[in-house]
């Protein structure tokens, strides 16, 4: 019985997880279909750049929730059992990666992940913080650079919670990560290099 109730809850939280929050934001407040605009993905920046600041509200509470609701659930229905908050939490970020409302289309789920760890494990969040912001100031947009801050996730968790369980799940979202994590699905990478071409053509045209 209690098998059924956990595979019941895993479909739930892919679904929950698979909500485009962002893409419901941006088309309520401008009307506008988010995957057919900017870099075409479903994620903040994009959706920021798109529907503005209502948009990106929407959405960070959207995806926080994905986060959330899974643990809450798990916490409340499994007495806290760890391998179900993670397995209900990894469905969410499936969902969020993989969306049955999207045709297969997702966001990157980074979000979604962040909350859970800071959730799940608050020093393991801590780590991840330092290492991302001092990689990201080395990265200046280089792909390749950002790919080593997915190794940090299953690291952290086992340095801080030497748990067998909590580090595969750190493993397989650093592999989910890395799925999605190609230039096309950069947003910033993709404004930055839209922004320089806008300017080199604003500086032709001056020339001229």
């Amino acid at each position: 019985m209690q098998t059924m109730g956990i595979v019941i809850c895993a479909v739930f939280s892919y679904v929950y997880g698979a909500i485009p929050y962002a893409y419901i934001a941006t088309y309520l407040l401008k009307h506008k279909k988010l995957t057919e605009e900017g870099t075409g993905n479903v994620g903040v920046t994009n959706a920021y750049k798109v529907g503005g600041v209502g948009a990106v509200l929407i959405t960070i509470t959207g995806e926080i929730s994905k986060a959330l609701v899974p643990i809450y659930i798990a916490k409340t229905f499994f007495a806290g059992t760890l391998f179900v908050a993670l397995l209900l939490v990894f469905c969410s970020l499936v969902g969020t990666s993989f969306s049955v409302f999207l045709k297969g289309r997702g966001g990157k789920g980074s979000t979604v992940a962040l909350w859970s760890i800071l959730v799940l494990s608050p020093y393991s969040f801590l780590i991840l913080l330092a290492t991302w912001l001092t990689l990201s100031l080395c990265a200046r947009g280089n792909i390749l650079v950002k790919k080593i801050q997915l190794l940090c996730i299953p690291c952290a968790i086992f340095i801080v919670e030497r748990d067998v369980l909590f580090t595969a799940f750190g493993i397989l979202t650093s592999l989910l990560f890395y799925l999605n994590n190609y230039a096309r699905k950069d947003d910033f990478t993709y404004y930055n290099i839209f922004q320089q071409r806008s300017g080199i053509k604003d500086a032709g045209s001056i020339h001229h």
